[in-house]
């Protein structure tokens, strides 16, 4: 189906439950009610994978936080510890060296790669295309080469630290990132053709789940779901944190302007845009390269003005692969734990967005929206 529409036949409602799953395999549940082939209702539920990361954060010390935070999205694990790391340095007035911010912002948008190809691959064989399912999975694997390399760990890779990085970029290092993205600018338009250029992909993503760029804000989604309603909405430019280096470079905010549906975007439109994404991350990482110089890359008194941090209250964030994150971080005097740290994640706004988006479609098209907005329980679930 490319259009919503409502059923003409009268027929008695079923409920359907998508999920729930084994939290191993993210758990998520999704209740929906069909007359005949359309759905007439969508009620997401949250809570399956529900670890009280917040609670945790609070029994542990401002160096171990970032930890926590890695673990709520794996996928881009550089930026998901960066909004508690932020936040842990505007309360204790650290000072980032130079070399330090140009690292996190490479690494960073070097996770937003991998994140996004491991989305292609997920995303391709929810529509049933297995080939572009391993494709992307075997260049992201170049990518987790390089994380291993520079961290000692795949996925959980603990780089920021409050004051700077925990790990020093070698010339080996900077050579295996500069060989994964060449390998991925190379194969890039293969799989733009993959996508792009196929008949099943589009009849399947072309209409369905439109969302215009109001209500896109209304809902409160961010990140790629609301660029590619032709909305620049980008934290990189819009407020540039002076830890890290986006400062550094020129990029434009990538966007799509959809010519069948102006002002909106479908499944199709949140497919380009994250290729778009990928090329402007590329771009970002080879002009910083160049910026490495050296030099130390932490704060020498981090741990000694951590160990105990004022009374205060701090804001963090980053523009994530998904959209914004954010971390609002209360401490006491003296405290060697957060009194609160509050943690907004881009994903509860875009999983519920499915109430709005999901209503009107055929059963077999729910996959396709859900799969579109690219969501991940840790974010929804903390």
């Amino acid at each position: 189906m490319t259009t919503r529409q409502k059923p003409d036949i009268l027929e008695e409602a079923s409920e359907i439950w998508f999920g729930p799953q084994h939290v191993s395999a993210h758990g998520w549940a999704t209740k929906l009610t069909i007359v005949g082939d359309y759905v007439v209702e969508c009620d997401p539920h949250a809570g399956y994978f529900h670890r009280s990361a917040e609670k945790v954060l609070e029994y542990r010390n401002f160096n171990q936080g970032p930890l926590v935070m890695e673990r709520l999205c794996m996928l881009e694990a550089f930026l998901a510890e960066y909004p508690y790391v932020s936040a842990v340095e505007k309360i204790a007035g650290l000072e980032v060296p130079e070399r330090a911010r140009v690292l996190r912002t490479i690494m960073m948008e070097a996770s937003r790669i991998h994140s996004l190809q491991f989305w292609w691959g997920q995303f391709s064989a929810e529509l049933g295309l297995f080939a572009m399912l391993l494709w992307p999975w075997i260049d992201r694997e170049y990518f987790l080469d390089t994380f291993e390399e520079l961290t000692g760990s795949r996925h959980t890779v603990s780089f920021s630290t409050p004051g700077g990085v925990r790990y020093d970029m070698t010339e080996k290092v900077a050579q295996k990132l500069d060989r994964a993205l060449t390998r991925l600018e190379e194969r890039m338009p293969k799989f733009r053709d993959m996508l792009m250029g196929s008949p099943t992909f589009r009849l399947r993503t072309r209409g369905v789940g439109l969302l215009s760029g109001r209500e896109a804000i209304r809902l409160g989604l961010s990140g790629p779901n609301v660029k590619a309603c032709g909305i620049p909405m980008d934290l990189r430019k819009d407020m540039p944190d002076p830890n890290l280096a986006y400062d550094l470079v020129d990029f434009e905010v990538p966007t799509v302007e959809s010519k069948e549906h102006p002002g909106m975007s479908d499944a199709y439109d949140r497919m380009v845009q994250r290729f778009h994404e990928v090329e402007t991350s590329v771009s970002i990482i080879r002009q910083l390269l160049p910026h490495l110089k050296p030099g130390p890359v932490i704060d020498p008194k981090a741990r000694a003005k951590t160990n105990r941090l004022p009374e205060g209250e701090a804001y963090g964030r980053v523009e994530g692969t998904r959209g914004i994150t954010t971390v609002w971080l209360k401490t006491t005097d003296k405290a060697q734990t957060p009194y609160r740290a509050k943690v907004r994640g881009p994903c509860f706004n875009s999983y519920y967005s499915l109430k709005h988006l999901v209503p009107g479609h055929r059963f077999a098209d729910f996959i396709v929206v859900f799969g579109s907005l690219d969501p991940y329980p840790g974010w929804w679930d903390r």
